[in-house]
């Protein structure tokens, strides 16, 4: 008599061509459906591996994702399919598995792949142990490329300012957070330059607010083309105010940074918008610095440019003041 074949048998054969299964899967025998006919039928991309790594089954899914339809994968070490940071990380959730802790699997755990044609892909990976009737892992995979590429995309348009295309609100607080921390924890200067548009209400109530707006977005252009390479951010603050991070700037490095903007939004020209060839705008800036703990916060390090901002109006606009 001949003894029913294992349910969690696998057969040692790529499964990258449903002609190797579609016809001879029988669900009703007694035998019911092997793991490498069951994993077919799966969402996900499924490999079957051997403790050392050696790929044992795969399903068509799993092909795809590894851009390996055309060449077999069994027999493969599944962990040259991993970018190298990924080993230890895995190799851990191995241990893990192996170990019969966390009921057998574990994940899932975010990890990157290294495709057979070379393309790089992160992905979503969880791993089962299989412990009879001869240990075996079942890796399960989900391709996270597109959604970290949409994510990516959310968090940029989260944090940029929809009409100038700089940074927002939002993004400036949380940046320069970040470079507060850096830049007093290693003893090295950080600037902050706020930048307003002298008198834009009335340039709105002149020309209109689409005007106004081009206006707007012709003042962050300047900006830009003013900031140096080393500066690490330029947003729009709110309304007709721009900020400048300037990390690692002195004041007099952050004042000339400031001159320069200047020189660039003066240089403006609106006769393409249809506006006078003698209309221009002008800028009037606050600048404050941080170097060897003079402010506690960098709250107050934007109160103390805010400051700078206001003195520089009073004294006729169009000017730079520091906060000393």
């Amino acid at each position: 008599m001949t003894t029913p074949q294992s349910k969690r048998q696998v057969l040692p054969e790529a499964l990258n061509d449903d002609a190797l299964w579609g016809d001879t899967i029988n669900i009703d025998s007694p035998a019911g459906m092997d793991v490498g006919g069951f994993i077919q039928y799966l969402a996900e991309a499924v490999l079957v591996v051997s403790p050392d790594g050696v790929i044992e089954c795969a399903n068509a899914k799993a092909a795809l994702l590894l851009n390996c339809v055309a060449r077999p994968l069994i027999g493969r070490k599944w962990p040259e399919f991993l970018v190298s940071r990924c080993h230890q990380q895995y190799n851990g959730l191995v241990n893990i598995v192996a170990k019969r802790i966390l009921s057998l699997q574990a994940g899932p755990t975010e990890m990157a792949l290294r495709c057979a044609d070379g393309e790089v892909k992160d992905i979503e990976l969880s791993v089962s142990f299989l412990p009879e009737p001869e240990p075996r892992l079942v890796l399960v995979m989900r391709d996270l490329t597109r959604y970290k590429a949409e994510c990516n995309k959310l968090r940029e348009l989260a944090a940029t300012d929809a009409l100038t295309g700089l940074a927002n609100r939002r993004a400036f607080d949380e940046q320069l957070e970040n470079h507060w921390q850096k830049c007093t924890e290693a003893r090295r200067p950080l600037s902050v330059v706020i930048i307003d548009i002298d008198y834009f209400k009335q340039f709105n109530d002149n020309y209109g607010h689409i005007q106004g707006d081009a206006c707007l977005r012709k003042v962050a252009g300047a900006i830009i083309q003013a900031m140096p390479l080393d500066a690490k951010l330029a947003a729009r603050y709110g309304g007709e105010e721009f900020a400048l991070i300037l990390p690692n700037h002195n004041e007099i490095n952050a004042l000339q940074v400031a001159r320069d903007v200047q020189f660039a939004v003066r240089e403006l020209s609106f006769v393409d918008a249809g506006l006078p060839a003698t209309l221009s705008v002008s800028v009037s800036q606050g600048i404050a610095t941080e170097i060897n703990g003079q402010y506690r916060t960098s709250t107050a390090l934007m109160c103390a440019a805010d400051t700078a901002l206001y003195r520089a109006k009073a004294d006729g606009r169009d000017c730079i003041n520091t906060s000393c």
